[in-house]
């Protein structure tokens, strides 16, 4: 007991070498509501945040703080930081938490193995955007995200499609070589990712946004998280109980965060505005799928002879047609691509049909980068 302040001092983190903490098999997911728990609250406090069920790893997220109140979220305070990459000294605050789990072991070591892989290669592939299409005030938010995404990965190179209808994508939707998805609103896997034959590219990262796409994650059906990570996602995120929109990540701030070279789990809680909350991160936490720049990606894929050099050089084709170089995109396209480039620049502007394949079946609503 302090003898001036009357009370037992609270505890302090003056250091700390740990940034990231990672989660297995064996750890719960969750920590389920109290039915004896109360806590006072400030008045203005809204009701439906006076819970104390959260995410095991958002919980632990703030182990080097104490004297923090049970029930509700509280602010991240590497949330949209300007700091550069989480370290000393926010890690004394907090860390970074996150869980290498899913439906079941061999999934989990695919998933590292394919974080290796595309570290060294790159990530290759489209990208896929589901949006609603509401005009519902309180839902356009997440709408906004999705949209601010896709124009991230149209600006990085990739082939994109944004669908913008009220409809999730349908079962028989033409995705192929799905390198990167994000969509909403289902409680459970819909779409594509039902067909047997769905495969995501190697290293893919995936995230459907629903309030409880992360209730369970060593499932190959239910919900979000298992079902992705089962059809070949290295990394994805979900919600173990209702966090409400405005406090799950924010799908624009995580995928630019990444594109940028951040690490899977710095991207996911830079874009996550709370702690002591409800959401799960699954995948290795120091994935970095575009830490390699393009041209170091092309080189590594040529010299190990490597197919997926097409995709690279298809990113390459995009955006120098982007800045404005047609002809060394042309050059570029006859002398590198064999076919992959199913919807080029080129190919919408007939300058250069002989680089394309014939294009998939078209979809209502759908906006093609």
């Amino acid at each position: 007991m302090d003898p001036v302040l009357g009370r037992i001092p609270s505890l302090v983190t003056v250091g700390s070498r740990v940034s990231y903490l990672v989660l297995i098999y064996g750890v719960p997911l969750g920590i389920g509501p109290d039915p004896n728990f109360h806590e006072n609250f400030f008045d203005k406090t809204k009701k439906e945040l006076r819970r104390d069920e959260a995410s095991v790893e958002s919980e632990l997220a703030l182990l080097p703080t104490t004297g923090q109140p049970i029930a509700g979220p509280l602010r991240n305070p590497f949330f949209g930081s300007t700091a550069g990459e989480f370290g000393p000294p926010l890690n004394q605050t907090m860390l970074l938490v996150g869980r290498l789990d899913g439906p079941d072991a061999q999934t989990v070591r695919r998933m590292i193995d394919d974080a290796l892989t595309a570290e060294r290669y790159g990530l290759h592939g489209r990208a896929y955007f589901d949006a609603l299409g509401t005009h519902d005030p309180g839902y356009t938010v997440g709408d906004d995200w999705i949209r601010a995404a896709w124009q991230a990965f149209q600006q990085a190179g990739y082939e994109c499609d944004f669908d913008e209808r009220p409809e999730t994508f349908a079962e028989d939707y033409p995705m192929t070589d799905a390198a990167i998805y994000a969509g909403w609103y289902s409680e459970r896997v819909v779409g594509p990712f039902r067909r047997p034959d769905f495969r995501f590219r190697t290293g893919a990262v995936a995230y459907h946004l629903h309030s409880s796409s992360g209730a369970a994650v060593r499932t190959r059906t239910a919900f979000w998280v298992g079902p992705l990570l089962a059809k070949g996602a290295a990394a994805t995120m979900g919600n173990v109980y209702e966090p409400y929109l405005s406090f799950t990540p924010h799908i624009d701030m995580f995928f630019k965060r990444l594109l940028g070279g951040a690490p899977f789990l710095e991207a996911a809680y830079y874009s996550e505005p709370v702690l002591s909350w409800q959401t799960t991160f699954e995948g290795d936490p120091l994935y970095r799928p575009f830490a390699a720049s393009l041209d170091e990606q092309i080189q590594r894929l040529e010299a190990d002879h490597k197919p997926e050099v097409e995709w690279a050089y298809l990113r390459k084709i995009n955006l120098l047609m982007a800045q404005g170089g047609t002809t060394e995109a042309e050059e570029l396209c006859r002398a590198k691509s064999r076919g992959v480039a199913q919807r080029s620049p080129l190919r919408k502007t007939g300058r250069y049909a002989a680089c394309s394949a014939p294009r998939t079946r078209g979809h209502r609503g759908v906006q093609q980068g």
